[in-house]
């Protein structure tokens, strides 16, 4: 009893696992040395923590033994005297060449005068020929000039006359939209009260409780006035025909213009038709 609990002690917890297998096994050997390697990687690592902590303690010893004082003497240095650049003057510019006057001779018009004096008579047309200067207020000398010589045909030929041009009047281009928009004189209000003193609601649209807008496409000319009335899109019921004969009453508009200029613009006016609730 004994030696059976005397060997019980002296058994670890390996021994007591691997009973009865076969202990070369590898998980029995690292079993063993599993202490051994833990004791060994925790010197290794507090020696490696050490190392860095005391590697800036080393090198700052290091580098306080390695620094000099020096000593530095400021000294006035006196540059040299920057140099002057010349500057080069432009040339002076050249005296103009005197232009030759052109010859030319003294026409005055006649003037009449109530009191008596010396009358300077012009030259004649010979004379102007041959002295081969241009007409001036006074004589001056110069270089002569070579007129033009007169074709003796066309001395007693009578200017043609030119036959009227006939200009044909082109169509003027409609526009849908311009600078300037045409209005109706008075405004929004003065259309919206022209519409309500002049358009009926037809008998047959009201019988079948129909209501919308209708759509009148026209063109207003340079001159405000309306042509060109269509129904762009109805309704029925009467309503069309109605929009129509309304819109064809109306007075002139304020035309539109185009860079200026009155021109055709196509407009589209909505003509609401809607029944009153009592």
């Amino acid at each position: 009893m004994n030696s059976n609990s005397s060997n019980q002690q002296h058994e670890t917890l390996d021994d007591i696992i691997f009973e009865g297998r076969n202990k070369l096994y590898g998980a029995y050997f690292l079993r063993q040395e599993y202490k051994q390697i833990i004791k060994r990687a925790t010197l290794i690592g507090v020696g490696a923590f050490g190392l860095a902590l005391s590697t800036p303690f080393i090198w700052a010893s290091q580098n306080s033994r390695d620094k000099r004082e020096v000593e530095i003497t400021l000294q006035d240095v006196k540059l040299p005297p920057a140099e002057e650049k010349k500057i080069e003057l432009p040339e002076p510019p050249k005296p103009e060449t005197p232009v030759e006057p052109v010859k030319q001779i003294k026409y005055l018009a006649p003037e009449i005068v109530t009191d008596e004096r010396e009358i300077e008579l012009p030259p004649t047309q010979e004379e102007l020929a041959e002295s081969k200067a241009t007409i001036g207020t006074e004589n001056v000398d110069g270089a002569e000039i070579e007129m033009p010589p007169v074709d003796p045909d066309l001395v007693n030929t009578k200017p043609a006359i030119e036959a009227p041009v006939h200009v044909e009047k082109t169509e003027e281009k409609e526009f849908i939209v311009v600078e300037q928009m045409p209005a109706y004189k008075g405004g929004m209000r003065a259309l919206s009260d022209f519409l309500s003193k002049n358009l009926k609601f037809p008998f047959q649209a009201q019988r079948a409780g129909i209501s919308g807008k209708v759509y009148v496409s026209f063109i207003i000319s340079g001159d405000g006035s309306i042509s060109q009335l269509s129904v762009a899109k109805g309704i029925g019921f009467g309503c069309d025909e109605e929009a129509l004969r309304v819109v064809s009453k109306m007075p002139n508009w304020i035309p539109g213009k185009q860079s200026g200029r009155p021109v055709s613009v196509r407009f589209t006016l909505p003509i609401t038709f809607q029944i009153m609730e009592e």
